[in-house]
């Protein structure tokens, strides 16, 4: 059985064919680096990608903050987890890294922020 992939690891897009003997696989045509070869061995068996969405907060200046999974999340599971990303509010403070929800789906992949949110001088506890 032969399996056609495209790779997403680098601008070059090899298109990539697995060759599979059953469950094992026996031989990968067509990638031009060494990431293209892993990938398309990860791809066969755990077809993953990292999730870059936006999370709503509760600050008018902020009102959307940048996330993107900690980790790859199974492609099945992807619209799930915007359904529930979308049930979710950050509030107030954040910096960038930080989880902002942890353990997405029992998936054990958090999804982080993307960028800083600053404590507003309104808001802030020592102003």
């Amino acid at each position: 059985m032969i399996k056609e992939i495209i790779c997403i690891k680098c601008p070059l897009g090899c298109r990539m064919s697995v060759e599979l003997e059953g469950d094992v696989i026996a031989d990968v045509l067509g990638y031009q680096c060494k990431q293209g070869k892993k990938h398309a061995q990860k791809e066969v068996f755990f077809p993953g990608r990292i999730l870059t969405t936006t999370i709503k907060t509760d600050l008018p200046d902020f009102p959307l903050l940048p996330v993107r999974s900690s980790e790859e999340i199974p492609k099945e599971k992807l619209l799930f987890c915007m359904d529930e990303i979308s049930k979710h509010i950050v509030k107030g403070e954040v910096e960038i890294g930080a989880p902002v929800i942890k353990d997405i789906l029992g998936l054990g992949v958090d999804m982080v922020a993307c960028r800083s949110i600053p404590c507003l001088p309104y808001e802030c506890p020592l102003f």
